[in-house]
């Protein structure tokens, strides 16, 4: 009992009440009142007045309670003491609650790991008191060995090994996976085996929760109380529970991430070790590619030479006077040897690689034509071996192309026939005309009455060095490739009884097709037009003719017919020489692409010198593509497709980009635009206000525009939010991000942590702020509005 204001304080300092009665006359009661609210220590002790015996002046005191009588003293005092325990109960799971969000804010940041946990167990040790609070890191579901990865102790080596031998109550909780709660390490069972070592310590309570995420064991967090202190309670455990669990998911997602690294920097490693095997496989390839090369000239000369003495001699032979039969074998004979010279020199171009081109010397002939003097030229072949050899050519069939490759063609298939046909066989060659909706070919039938080729084998035969009963040799796989080369194509077949038949066909000339209407065009699809502009009459009815099978064409004779017609029809694609009269190819391809009405018409270039080609590229006139004369057709096709495939590619771009542009999406770094973000802020307030939900806007706002880097910028911001976080540009370096589910506190650290490396990064100084919606009804523009005028210097 204390008499006065001073003797209050002093027994309050060894009382330590829980609760006070203030029980004397109104004014010294008031006096002690004041002095009591005054001092801290005693500032949350409740107080309670006395009433009885007339102490009614009492009442006006701000005191929780009065008691009117002594029969209720004990009542009153307990339910004070009772809601005061309460109160201090409600402010510590708030408490807990603040900090528990604050480890998970942190545990889900990019932080790195070792600083999660260090700001983990300083957080713990604030809320839960304990005199040690450490993270235990463990690898393995049996270990022997344990990690100390962070602690809330004096600064020491980290990590620090520990022997789980050592430590009964952790080797527990690593064992069992359940938490392991020492009440009292004086009496309990577990800590017997080390009970002599903790004694002088004086360790009155441990607590121990493993880490677990997914089923994987990761750690425990370690606490530790002293004598002289209460133990944990069930309130300290379940947070304890709740912090691990939110530790071992990043824990968890830390070592998946190093993982992943570690993945990328073997498969990195392989990469280079297979780009290095790959270079010293190319220098072998292509010491052997120039060893062939040698191989080929050596070739060259051993066959040449002895078909030039041939050649000769029988040049002599005509200038003697000999007798009509001789006459006329000697002359077969020069014009086979030189026909002959002619497949020398195109077997030496086919040997030089797949890359090498074929010549195509085009013209104008006959098909038909050419099968009947082939195939009286291989009479006398086809009767030493005593087999019946006749064509059947009943019209003519003209078409583009190159004699000698055809003949060649015709020969080896005629000669291949000749072999496989039986003796006193036949052996028919014919030739007729094929109606095709895309144009009239001609078909070449070569016909044999032997044993056939296996079904098995008949898609092998113009293989490549394939042998078989379908033929030998490069032969027919050299028919393959000049058929292909005059835009045919080239099949064997077995005929129903007995025998063989190979066919091949090739596009007739238009002029020479039969006159018959076009079929009228599908009215949902339309075919592409190609403007060739070629002066040479020759090479550009070759280029009309193989265009002609797929496209539309038209034909211009020199630059400025041609430059005319691309204005006027605005084709799909111009295919052009660069040695034009009237206009230079180069200036007319200039012309095109510097004119609006011109410029998205993609151009291929033409020229038969082969220095053309770097010219082009260093007056970097646009073209999207260089053919060198002469040129393979399939080549041309191909080429021609994909000139067309990047004008469609280019315009659904820009088609795609318009409309980015429309649905509020800025093109430069992928994010929402002002527009964008205004939809989605519009969305966000309207969640916010129905669900009561947090919500804030941050904006950044450069003091002068940003010219380069801005998707680097974007990249910086976008890896510093959280997945649900969006993120817009404004233009000229402004960003704003806005931030579901976030309070002020959080909105203000990400602009603080943001404005600096926005800074770094683009050596230009940012200003940033934060909103939080009014409780009146703002909208989305006047919320960002009253953002941006927040930034400093705005």
């Amino acid at each position: 009992m204390a008499e006065s204001a001073d003797a209050v304080l002093a027994a309050a300092a060894n009382m330590k009440p829980e609760a006070i009665l203030l029980s004397s006359a109104p004014k010294k009661a008031g006096e002690a009142l004041a002095v009591i609210r005054a001092a801290e220590s005693l500032r949350d002790v409740p107080v309670l007045a006395d009433l009885s015996h007339g102490r009614a002046g009492l009442r006006s005191l701000d005191v929780e309670d009065w008691v009117h009588s002594h029969e209720e003293l004990a009542s009153r005092i307990e339910a004070v003491l009772r809601a005061r325990r309460l109160v201090e109960r409600e402010n510590a799971s708030r408490l807990r609650l603040e900090t528990l969000l604050e480890i998970t804010q942190a545990a889900t940041s990019s932080l790195e790991l070792e600083q999660v946990l260090s700001i983990a167990v300083e957080k713990i040790g604030q809320v839960v008191p304990s005199d040690r609070c450490s993270v235990v890191l463990v690898e393995g579901d049996s270990p022997r060995v344990a990690r100390v990865v962070a602690s809330r102790e004096p600064p020491r080596t980290l990590p620090l090994k520990l022997d789980l031998a050592k430590y009964p109550e952790l080797r527990r909780a690593l064992e069992t996976r359940h938490a392991v709660h020492v009440a009292d390490a004086t009496r309990d069972p577990l800590m017997e085996e080390v009970r002599r070592f903790i004694a002088p310590v004086g360790v009155r309570s441990i607590l121990v929760q493993p880490l677990i995420c997914h089923e994987d064991l990761l750690g425990a967090l370690f606490l530790r109380l002293s004598k002289g202190e209460a133990g944990f309670g069930r309130e300290e455990q379940e947070f304890a529970r709740a912090v691990a669990a939110s530790l071992a998911n990043s824990i968890r997602n830390a070592r998946l991430h190093a993982a992943v690294r570690r993945k990328r920097e073997d498969l990195e490693s392989a990469y280079v070790d297979r780009y290095r095997e790959l270079i010293e496989a190319n220098k072998r390839l292509k010491e052997l590619n120039r060893l062939k090369d040698e191989i080929i000239a050596v070739c060259s000369h051993d066959l040449r030479a002895p078909l030039q003495v041939l050649l000769g001699h029988g040049r002599l032979l005509l200038d003697t006077d000999l007798e009509p039969g001789q006459q006329a074998s000697t002359e077969a004979v020069v014009r086979m040897g030189k026909k002959i010279l002619d497949l020398v020199e195109n077997l030496l171009e086919r040997g030089k690689g797949q890359g090498a081109r074929l010549a195509l010397d085009a013209r104008m002939l006959d098909v038909a034509e050419l099968c009947k003097e082939t195939a009286a030229e291989l009479e006398i072949l086809a009767s030493e071996r005593g087999v019946s050899l006749r064509s059947e050519t009943p019209e003519s069939l003209m078409a583009v192309g190159d004699e000698v490759k055809i003949c060649q063609v015709l020969q080896n298939l005629i000669i291949n026939a000749i072999h496989h046909a039986k003796p006193s066989g036949e052996v028919v060659v014919r030739a007729q005309r094929l109606r095709r909706p895309d144009g009239d070919a001609a078909r070449v039938e070569v016909q044999d009455d032997g044993p056939g080729i296996p079904t098995d084998e008949l898609h092998l035969v113009f293989d490549k060095f394939h042998h078989g009963k379908g033929g030998t040799g490069l032969g027919l796989a050299i028919c393959k490739d000049f058929v292909e080369l005059h835009g045919g194509e080239i099949w064997s077949e077995n005929l129903p009884e007995n025998g063989c038949e190979m066919v091949f066909v090739l596009p007739l000339a238009e002029e020479a097709a039969a006159a018959r209407p076009e079929p009228p065009p599908s009215p949902t699809t339309e075919q592409a037009r190609i403007l060739v502009v070629e002066d040479e009459p020759e090479v550009a009815a070759v280029l009309a003719e193989i265009l002609r099978s797929r496209y539309r064409v038209e034909v211009a004779r020199d630059g400025a017919e041609g430059l005319a017609k691309a204005r006027g029809l605005h084709p799909d694609l111009v295919v052009m020489d660069v040695f034009l009269p009237k206009m230079d190819g180069l200036d007319a391809a200039k012309a095109l692409k510097t004119s609006t009405d011109t410029s998205d018409i993609p151009v291929i270039l033409l020229s038969a010198h082969q220095g053309v080609a770097e010219k082009v590229r260093a007056l970097n006139l646009g073209a999207v593509d260089y053919m060198a004369k002469p040129f393979q057709a399939l080549e041309l096709l191909s080429r021609t497709e994909r000139a067309l495939r990047l004008r469609a590619t280019e315009r659904d771009l820009a088609r795609s980009l318009s409309m980015l542009r429309r649905v509020g999406s800025d093109p430069e770094t992928g994010l929402l635009d002002r527009s964008g973000l205004l939809v989605r802020l519009d969305q966000e307030l309207s969640r916010s206000r129905r669900y009561g939900r947090a919500l804030s806007l941050a904006v950044l706002k450069a003091q002068r525009p940003v010219e380069s880097g801005v998707r680097e910028c974007a990249a910086l911001i976008r890896g510093r939010l959280r997945t649900p976080d969006v993120v817009a540009h404004l233009g000229e370096g402004s960003w704003a991000v806005l931030l579901p589910e976030a309070a002020a506190e959080a909105a203000s650290a990400i602009v603080s942590r943001l404005v600096p490396e926005l800074a770094k990064q683009t050596q230009i100084v940012f200003g940033g702020a934060s909103v939080q919606p009014e409780p009146a009804e703002e909208s989305a523009d006047e919320l960002l509005e009253r953002a941006l005028k927040l930034v400093p210097g705005s």
